[in-house]
């Protein structure tokens, strides 16, 4: 009996460990002891030794003027280590792999190249369909067209998008008309193409943020013409904004 209850002791510090963790990612990136306490609804005491003890592992800091706690080094250089190892393609595709499932359309994976102010695909999971698009991996595309560059291309700032134009040289009317498709996506957090990337073709997309709200690729359907039901647009809307930002908040991103 007394071997259980210390190993239910043990998980609930390992529970308030994970919960502490979370509030700096979730909540905010500094803490006072009583301030954590209050937002996490536990005794202060209990806070105190375990926020003492992440910070004996320099997994959190204090901030010598205010004695509040901060992200450590180490968790730094672990965060380093995991974005290194298990980047964008690794977290987004068990769920591509689900959406594919869910809607019967192949999904596609496009990473944004910001060297380069383009995209490449880089991964595509594809339907039982017999008639389905294949786009190219790997291969550097211009993100003023498509759904999949739309839905990136959206997501930048201004200038950043009056320089992608430029570089494409698109005319100015066009560019205006790009700019009027940009305000809707941004105000409705999905692209919507027909015929841009692929001859005879729908697209749907939505973008993917990183824990700096930066726009780090997007997820598409490419769907062909024949294959589209006008009547199944709401459900792989909703389908495609819930995996993006399912994938979004394991890469960082704050709900």
């Amino acid at each position: 009996m007394k071997g259980a209850l210390l190993m239910t002791n043990k998980s609930n510090v390992t529970l308030k460990t994970l919960t502490i963790m979370k509030a700096f990612i979730d909540g905010q990136a500094v803490w006072g002891v009583n301030d954590l306490a209050r937002y996490l609804e536990s005794p202060p005491s209990s806070i105190h030794r375990i926020l003492k003890t992440l910070k004996e592992e320099n997994i959190l800091q204090t901030i010598p003027e205010t004695n509040k706690y901060t992200i450590g080094n180490e968790w730094v250089r672990l965060s380093s280590f995991i974005s290194a190892n298990f980047g964008l393609k690794s977290v987004a595709e068990p769920y591509l792999k689900t959406l594919s499932h869910e809607v019967g359309q192949s999904v596609y994976l496009a990473q944004y190249q910001e060297q380069y102010q383009k995209l490449s695909f880089i991964l595509g999971i594809h339907s039982s369909n017999i008639l389905q698009y294949r786009l190219e991996l790997g291969v550097l595309q211009p993100i003023h067209i498509g759904a999949s560059g739309k839905a990136i291309l959206a997501f930048l700032k201004d200038d950043q998008i009056k320089e992608v134009l430029n570089q494409e040289g698109v005319p100015l009317d066009e560019a205006k008309q790009i700019m009027v498709e940009i305000e809707r996506i941004r105000s409705e957090g999905y692209s919507y193409t027909f015929s841009e990337r692929k001859n005879e073709s729908i697209g749907f997309g939505a973008p993917i943020f990183d824990a700096a709200h930066n726009v780090v690729g997007s997820i598409i359907f490419a769907i062909p013409l024949s294959l589209y039901k006008e009547e199944e647009k709401s459900v792989m809307i909703d389908k495609i904004l819930e995996t993006s930002k399912e994938i979004s908040y394991h890469l960082g991103q704050v709900r």
